[in-house]
């Protein structure tokens, strides 16, 4: 978000000395003055200062201002890319009718079930499985809502950490990356094996130029990640809309499963027997559950960032700006939502169907993945403007062309203490389970060690899954 606002340039200061002492203090005082980072004469059309004609709108933030007078009019809101928003609604009607139609037309065929072989199977089961007087599921449950707490409680943490120590975190994941190759390399070298060792020494080298690159820019990305964790621990409603997206698109995706597999078994149980499922079909249905996925992710992202501009853009504490922000997303902004995100889900498709056929996709990949990170600035500013998407694609393009480097060097940079965290929470909230469980099953049979590693390993994965949800908030404040 930051990195999408439409000033000309940037200083972030360092963090006052007084909130580093005082670590109660919840607020932050960042001054934002100048940044020379672009160096040219070629403004993006918001970066055009109003004309004499034009009365330029005044904003003083928490931390800092902006005089231009292009941000989104709350007043007199606009419906963008409105045919995109029809045709999203029409396709999950089509999914959900298609499911149902090609589900229970198909059903299952339960006579060729054996009944006295099931019952055969059943005794025998009941047979060698004794029941332990002493197994309760109660230790299961406790793991699992242990783990899922802890996770949650480290995830928040992890946010405190990030608002206040970002610069320390970022330098110390630099030179844990310099370290691992390192150790990579002594370590093949131990073993004999030359080639990897030189290969883990050039990695090591690559990693220490970068840092050295792009040392002078640490502090830009860490005052970034400062105000994003801070707004998301003001507003904790954009939190709520990431776990709600991820609830939705699990069950968009399950709907999708059930669509999907209901037509490759009614091409199945049809007369001809030479049937085969059309690829125009199957390629359609590919698009819809990406573009489902794609579309509920980036409701979560917009949302955030159009938080992130009405603090910014207001010097007074907000009172539930998350509900205004979801509202805006999900009517004057969502057309604009399907409509990039249908983008990205034509080319995922087409490259599930290269990766199927030919088993290599490597440069869809990746216009895939500069496709994405486009989106997530272009939609950034359809948050902040109100723009449709091509005007807000557009303006971003001029952005990146000025500054288009840095800002990937800022959003990997910021990416650090995220990832970082994410992989953090998934191990103390395994751990945790680990220890409950242990004080309930015997870890020294074989069997209770599977138990609770089993047990513990699907509190981690959930507890994953949330992190990330709370974690991406701060990825989308960034941008």
């Amino acid at each position: 978000f930051f990195s999408a606002l439409p000033l000309r340039s940037f200083t972030l200061y360092q963090l006052i000395p007084s909130l580093r002492q005082k670590q109660k203090e919840a607020t932050f005082r960042i001054r934002i003055n100048v940044y020379d980072t672009m160096q040219t004469t070629a403004l993006p059309p918001q970066d055009v200062p109003a004309t004499p004609t034009q009365t330029a709108t005044t904003t003083n933030g928490e931390f800092g201002g902006s005089e231009y007078g292009e941000r989104l009019n709350y007043a007199k809101p606009k419906y963008q890319d409105w045919p995109c928003m029809v045709a999203f609604y029409l396709m999950m009607i089509a999914i959900v009718v298609f499911a149902v139609i090609w589900g229970y037309s198909v059903g299952f065929d339960y006579s060729s079930v054996d009944t006295d072989s099931s019952t055969s199977t059943t005794t025998t089961t009941t047979t060698t499985i004794e029941p332990d007087e002493e197994f309760s599921f109660v230790g299961i449950f406790l793991g699992l809502i242990a783990g899922f707490v802890a996770g949650v409680m480290f995830a928040l943490l992890w946010l405190q950490c990030i608002k206040m120590f970002a610069e320390h975190i970022i330098k110390i994941l630099l030179f844990v990356s310099i370290g691992l190759w390192l150790v990579a390399a002594v370590v093949a070298f131990m073993l004999g094996d030359l080639s990897m060792a030189i290969v883990a020494l050039i990695v090591a080298l690559f990693f220490c130029l970068y840092t050295w690159c792009i040392w002078g820019r640490i502090p830009f990305a860490s005052a970034c990640l400062s105000i994003s964790s801070t707004i998301v621990t003001m507003y904790p409603g954009v939190i709520v809309c990431s776990i709600a997206a991820s609830v939705i698109t699990l069950v968009w995706f399950f709907m999708w499963i059930w669509s999907a597999v209901g037509y490759t078994a009614s091409v199945d149980s049809s007369d001809d027997e030479n049937a085969q499922p059309s690829i125009v079909v199957v390629f359609i249905l590919l698009v819809c559950m990406y573009w489902g996925c794609n579309v509920w992710r980036n409701v979560s992202h917009t949302t955030t960032c159009g938080v992130a501009a009405s603090w910014y853009f207001t010097s007074t504490t907000l009172q539930s700006p998350s509900k205004g922000a979801f509202r805006r997303t999900m009517t004057t902004s969502f057309g604009s939502i399907c409509f990039g995100s249908l983008l990205v889900a034509i080319l995922q498709a087409i490259r599930a169907f290269v990766r199927s056929m030919r088993g290599g996709s490597r440069l869809l990949g990746c216009i895939e993945w500069f496709v994405r990170f486009f989106n997530t600035y272009a939609f950034a500013q359809c948050a902040i403007y109100g723009t449709s998407f091509l005007t807000s694609a557009k303006a971003t393009w001029d952005l990146f062309l000025n500054r288009g480097f840095q800002a990937i060097i800022n959003d990997d940079l910021s990416n650090l203490p995220l990832t970082c965290g994410a992989l953090l929470g998934f191990l103390v909230s395994g751990a945790v389970s680990f220890l409950i469980l242990a004080a309930f099953y015997p870890i020294t049979t074989d069997h209770g060690l599977q138990l609770c590693i089993v047990v513990a390993l699907c509190a981690a994965i959930l507890s994953y899954f949330v992190i990330v949800d709370i974690l991406i908030c701060v990825a989308s404040g960034v941008v």
